[in-house]
């Protein structure tokens, strides 16, 4: 008997050094969260997924044709057949009627869902970032990384990352108490094949195109807005406005690092009385509140109370400056 319980301590010694070991050998989550931004911008693929959100269950392929100018396209497989075809900062919606709206965006983002945006400052105040294994999907080897975040305020994910490329194959992004909200996963894919023009053009050659932004972008500014009590972690990142229009809209952006909010003051005119609206879609939650003659709308992926805190604390700089 004596001999069963030393031979026992000397399995649990074995494999709990083991795991050690395995946990060791593991890349750094933070390293493979910036190797992954890299690889979603640059590599060449095409491939279907499947994508939960709102209650529902999509299924999409895209084509991307990576580099300097980015260039791909998003077609719906079931439902209605719609597209999205960016070319840099431009993306062009298809709807099944063969009707097109442009778009010009102000990020380069790109198509793919739930993809978090992964920037320069450091995580770890406000996101616990670690590698916690591997798993396989769409048949690929994938590291598993977790960005845990650290309060209510964020959202987190759970993301697989293919061991070779880096790219990332599955995405789902978690409330405070680790609840699956949205998801998407690759159920096809391959990386390293370019698309070809046909693939990354609309598949019908007669369009009814109309724009629905400026051709100018917006220009960065010195903001006249601010967030005077942003949430913690949450710092000014730019402000944009028209420069046909200096007294209209100002867009402000902050960031945490990961996650994005986008602030739009804009003058209210004989718009509808919206103040105090919140609205829900998916992830993404909107803010709106009425502001004298001005409109604030906040939107971000993060959760409910912290647009309503951002919306809340938007004020004129000069008032700022000018209170106590």
């Amino acid at each position: 008997m004596r001999y069963l319980r030393v031979a026992a301590c000397i399995l649990v010694a074995f494999f709990a050094g083991q795991a050690a070991a395995d946990d060791a050998a593991r890349p750094d989550g933070a390293v493979l969260l910036s190797r992954m931004g890299e690889a979603i911008r640059n590599l060449d693929y095409q491939g279907s997924f499947t994508y939960q959100h709102a209650g529902r269950t999509d299924t999409l392929r895209v084509f991307h044709a990576g580099g300097p100018r980015e260039r791909e396209r998003l077609v719906s497989l079931s439902g209605p057949r719609t597209e999205l075809i960016r070319d840099g900062f431009n993306v062009t919606c298809v709807q099944a009627d063969g009707s097109a709206t442009v778009y010009t965006r102000l990020s380069n983002r790109g198509l793919l869902p739930l993809i978090p945006d992964a920037g320069d400052r450091s995580l770890a105040t406000h996101y616990e970032v670690r590698n916690v294994g591997s798993d396989r999907v769409a048949g690929f080897v994938a590291d598993i990384v977790d960005v845990v975040a650290r309060d209510r305020l964020r959202y987190g994910y759970r993301l697989w990352l293919d061991q070779q490329s880096h790219l990332l194959l599955r995405s789902v992004v978690t409330d405070a108490d680790r609840r699956p909200l949205e998801q998407f996963m690759f159920v096809s894919l391959e990386i390293g094949q370019p698309p070809s023009e046909t693939d990354l053009a609309p598949s019908r050659r007669e369009l009814q195109v109309t724009t629905a932004t400026p051709q100018e972008l917006l220009v960065r500014t010195e903001p006249t807005w601010s967030v005077t009590d942003p949430p913690s972690g949450f710092e000014f990142v730019s402000a944009r406005r028209s420069p046909k229009d200096p007294d209209g809209t100002e867009h402000l952006v902050y960031s945490d690092g990961l996650a994005n909010v986008s602030i739009y003051v804009e003058p209210k005119g004989d718009g509808p009385d919206d103040d105090g609206e919140l609205v829900g879609r998916g992830t993404m939650n909107i803010h709106t509140r009425v502001q004298g003659a001005w409109r604030i709308t906040v939107v971000g992926d993060v959760p409910a109370e912290t647009v309503a805190m951002m919306s809340r604390a938007v004020a004129r700089r000069s008032e700022t400056a000018a209170s106590p």
